[in-house]
């Protein structure tokens, strides 16, 4: 097949869809189609994407308005240009330019990739999508739900393909590369190291973590929390644990392009989202073998399952969230066994080649 990949994100932002079109497009390389990234030119998600994906085409492309006619052009002749078979499309204006291109160029399928809810009970919305949709992926039975309840998107058209990610050589237990790691962030020998992985935004629900902070370093003063990831509220974290006394506590890596050493050198992972429909995180935490402390929202509870690998919190409950990071301090054995049950969890059920079949044979049903 040729695959083309349409994301407007903005040129400055890297996030968990973009994570998602990587990991897709580099196995759809490897099974032998023919993988198109179009995006904003100066893009995050061109530079880290397609410098990742040599085998890929990288189309720079102007975007405007969600019914650009310009922008429509450009889209219509590069679609027939190179005979695309399916776009996989990402924002509602992604749906709109990559749809209507589509449509005039007859043979491209649609196919809309939805990390979160972005549908709107509006006439443009009712009248437009169902006409451009021809399937819908989602990492989520939650989110499913979530975007159907409109109505204007039929249940039968959404395929719900869970996230997978690689495993990368983890190391064993009594193995795993701490002193490398606190020698690269240049942590105390003695450190217990929390990581929290995603952008630095309100939605994932680091104030909270921060704000519980206190009670946890009182009990455990071993305790670091490294947050891995970039954003706007980054200032503003950073200013809010000086005002706390907290800085030899923290550490904020940025942005990274791979995290293995952060995950497999880590002790537990934290997930305090406030809005979270499935959570690669979570995923790369489970396959690095680490225990989750996360919150109850979305399709948080799909992924961590029935309590073996993880302690879920309501959302933004500030004790209820130091309270359970404590109890599973308290226990390096219950650690050991829950970082067991999460890799096991996530070799069953959301490793690459899961997810790569399962995305492969449903574009390929749309394709016709």
């Amino acid at each position: 097949m040729r695959i083309a990949f349409l994301n407007s994100i903005e040129t400055e932002t890297y996030g968990g869809m973009e994570e998602w079109i990587r990991l897709v497009a580099s196995g759809l390389i490897d099974r032998g189609h023919r993988v198109y990234l179009i995006g904003r030119p100066g893009s995050r998600f061109l530079s880290r994407v397609g410098g990742s994906l040599p085998a890929a085409a990288v189309v720079p492309l102007p975007i405007s308005g969600d019914f650009n006619p310009v922008t429509i052009n450009r889209l219509y002749r590069h679609l027939r240009r190179e005979k695309i078979d399916v776009i996989s499309v990402n924002f509602n204006k992604d749906l709109r330019l990559g749809g209507v291109a589509a449509r005039l160029a007859s043979k491209p399928r649609v196919v809309w990739s939805v990390g979160m809810d972005i549908t709107k009970n509006s006439f443009v919305h009712r009248l437009v999508t169902p006409r451009l949709v021809d399937g819908v992926i989602v990492p989520s039975r939650s989110l499913k739900g979530q975007i159907t309840r409109h109505g204007y998107i039929r249940p039968d058209l959404v395929e719900v393909i869970p996230i997978g990610s690689r495993l990368k050589g983890l190391p064993p237990a009594d193995e795993r590369p701490r002193h490398e790691l606190g020698k690269k962030y240049h942590l105390p020998p003695r450190a217990v190291i929390a990581v929290t992985s995603g952008r630095l935004v309100n939605h994932k629900g680091h104030a909270f973590l921060i704000e519980a902070a206190p009670a946890i370093v009182a009990r455990h003063p071993d305790i670091v929390f490294m947050f891995v990831g970039d954003g706007y509220l980054r200032t503003k974290h950073e200013q809010r644990i000086a005002r706390l006394g907290l800085d030899g506590h923290f550490v904020f890596t940025g942005m990274l392009d791979d995290l293995w050493l952060e995950l497999t050198g880590a002790d537990l992972m934290i997930h305090p989202s406030i809005i979270e429909p499935f959570g690669i995180a979570l995923i790369e935490g489970m396959a690095a073998g680490l225990p989750v402390i996360a919150t109850n929202v979305g399709g948080i509870p799909e992924v961590v399952g029935n309590g073996d690998c993880a302690v879920l919190v309501e959302p933004g409950q500030v004790d209820a969230l130091s309270a359970a990071v404590i109890e599973m301090l308290d226990s390096p054995e219950r650690m050991r066994r829950m970082g067991l049950a999460a890799q096991k969890r996530w070799r069953e059920n959301f490793t690459i080649d899961i997810m790569l079949n399962r995305v492969e044979n449903y574009m390929a049903s749309i394709a016709g």
